[in-house]
């Protein structure tokens, strides 16, 4: 007995992967305001992520939770394929030894101007999923070139 296949399996049933599409940012520039998670690259920071919501998800994340500021940045640590990224919350305070955002760095693509040295919390990274639903708060700061990358002990 032989099995019919339909059209959709002959069609799905491809297991080659094709590799995302490289969208050119800088055309867009200082325009881009929301970033689909597609679209993100390692090194990239936005801005917005819910203190609430960091507690959460990495369990010990040290936001102030003060009623004048309710967010912090995110920066993306690397890409998890095609099913997420790695992230870590930042923070304008450091705790023990940090790699940082100097202030006055020029972010690629958008030109934003960092205001003041900005620690990655990588003991508190996490793995955000490609859903647009995780990062609906977040706004696209731009890419941090590696020469505003710091280490302070």
């Amino acid at each position: 007995m032989s099995r019919a296949f339909t059209h959709t399996e002959t069609v799905w049933s491809r297991k080659e992967e094709i590799p995302p599409r490289r969208v050119d940012l800088g055309i867009l520039g200082g325009a881009i305001r929301r970033l689909p998670p597609a679209c993100w690259q390692p090194g990239m920071l936005f801005s917005g992520a819910p203190d609430r919501g960091l507690k959460d998800l990495t369990g010990e994340f040290p936001a102030t939770f003060r009623s004048d500021k309710v967010s912090h940045p995110i920066f993306v640590l690397k890409t998890l394929s095609h099913l997420g990224h790695k992230v870590c919350p930042c923070s304008s305070r450091r705790r023990g030894t940090a790699r940082f955002i100097r202030k006055g760095c020029v972010l690629e693509i958008t030109g934003i101007v960092t205001d003041r040295d900005t620690y990655l919390v990588e003991g508190c990274a996490f793995n955000l999923p490609m859903d647009p639903a995780f990062s609906e708060h977040l706004r696209f700061r731009g890419l941090v070139p590696n020469t505003c990358m710091e280490r302070r002990d």
